[in-house]
């Protein structure tokens, strides 16, 4: 098999998909002051009884008593249009590009409005064995979910007005990823963090359970970036997990690679919103998310710490 540099990932990849098929951007925005986050997913569901687009939304911010609060606005799937240079995506009256949301949303409870702008985004390295996150995996055309990270850490400008009340996102930060396919994996543990107080720095780690030729494995990727350095581990390039535990509320991980190892533990927020997801491309399932739990993140290599940061706020979903 000749392998060949794969097209941007952050267009939309589903253009000779017309059934059973999904994909869908992650926009993740934190304000300065780390009391308000929204993370807003643009997407298309393709399947025999039900085909649409979508924009699902996840708000950790107090209205009508409840700190975590989740939408799902459908519109008819020629409302989704796409350009790939420059690349925008339009659903109905919202825009998603590589510099800019801009969002007009209307239901019986939320009116949603504003936009944010995006500073340079911070780029996982690529090259011709790992052209994204998933390393090799991404040429194989029978996986059932892709995964790949768009920009671990930008700097945000802008606001977002919820039923009138403003959230200012200016000099917060973003994070971008998306997922396309046919379904999303039946169990996972996904967590995403770019709050290291002064330190600039990001992670994100993605474990999950995988189809291949008729059997199973679990797969995972985790990015960890600090000061201009990137640290990949994932099953791809032979680094194993060592260590799993998930208690409920905590979740404890022990990463090695050669003489590289992480250590991470993450405390599981309390409240979690329920997000749909796809089942052979119908967003027929349910998902939790938090977006409040921390992350404590050890990095060694050769028993000498090259990092210590505790990640907080850090969003965790545990599916298992």
């Amino acid at each position: 098999m000749v392998l060949k540099y794969k097209k941007n990932p952050l267009i939309f990849q589903g253009k000779k998909k017309d059934k059973k098929y999904f994909e869908g951007w992650y926009f993740k925005h934190v304000s300065c002051d780390l009391k308000n986050i929204i993370g807003i997913i643009p997407g298309i569901s393709k399947n025999d009884l039900d085909s649409h687009a979508f924009i699902q939304i996840i708000i950790s911010k107090e209205f009508d008593g409840k700190m975590l609060n989740t939408q799902y606005y459908k519109f008819p799937t020629n409302d989704f249009k796409y350009i790939d240079e420059p690349f925008c995506l339009t659903i109905g009256n919202n825009i998603f590009t590589d510099e800019s949301i801009e969002l007009n949303l209307k239901n019986d409870e939320y009116l949603i409005t504003g936009s944010i702008k995006f500073s340079e985004f911070t780029k996982i390295n690529r090259n011709i064995l790992s052209p994204d996150a998933m390393g090799y995996f991404s040429y194989l055309p029978f996986m059932e979910c892709y995964h790949d990270i768009i920009s671990m850490d930008h700097n945000l400008k802008g606001v977002i007005s919820v039923n009138s009340e403003v959230i200012d996102f200016n000099e917060g930060k973003g994070y971008i990823e998306k997922d396309w396919g046919t379904s999303f994996p039946k169990e996972y543990i996904w967590l995403q963090s770019n709050h290291f107080g002064d330190a600039d720095a990001s992670i994100m780690f993605s474990l999950a359970h995988i189809p291949f030729l008729g059997a199973s494995f679990q797969g995972f990727i985790c990015n960890l970036s600090f000061n201009g350095h990137e640290y990949r581990f994932a099953t791809y390039n032979s680094s194993k997990i060592e260590k799993i535990n998930y208690s409920g509320s905590l979740l404890e991980l022990v990463i090695v690679k050669g003489e590289y190892e992480l250590l991470v533990n993450s405390v599981i927020c309390r409240d979690s919103g329920s997000l749909k997801a796809p089942i052979n491309g119908a967003m027929d399932t349910i998902i939790k998310e938090g977006l409040t739990g921390s992350a404590d993140i050890r990095l060694l290599k050769n028993s000498k710490i090259l990092f210590e940061r505790r990640g907080n706020p850090c969003a965790v979903e545990v599916m298992m």
